[in-house]
């Protein structure tokens, strides 16, 4: 798979998105789309993999769009779909 853009999933920016993960105290903390590859939280720009990583407290990198979801929708499962 290519590298997850936010316009292949038709998202544009300004777009809210929000992190979810089971038992994780930083699920339901929504972003904004700040671009085609990154989202704003708290002021800072971030990726997706960056931020999930931050609030999963990972010591490695992580498939971002597999913790965020879009109008309930997670983003990988849309990405799987649009990119058919």
């Amino acid at each position: 798979l290519s590298p997850f853009r936010f316009s292949l999933c038709n998202i544009a920016a300004g777009e809210p998105i929000e992190f979810c993960c089971a038992g994780n105290e930083h699920s339901g903390e929504n972003c904004t789309v700040y671009d085609d590859r990154h989202v704003m939280y708290n002021g800072e720009i971030w990726s997706l993999s960056a931020l999930a990583q931050k609030f999963l407290n990972a010591k490695r990198l992580v498939q971002g769009p597999r913790y965020f979801k879009y109008k309930g929708e997670w983003l990988n499962d849309i990405r799987a779909r649009t990119e058919k």
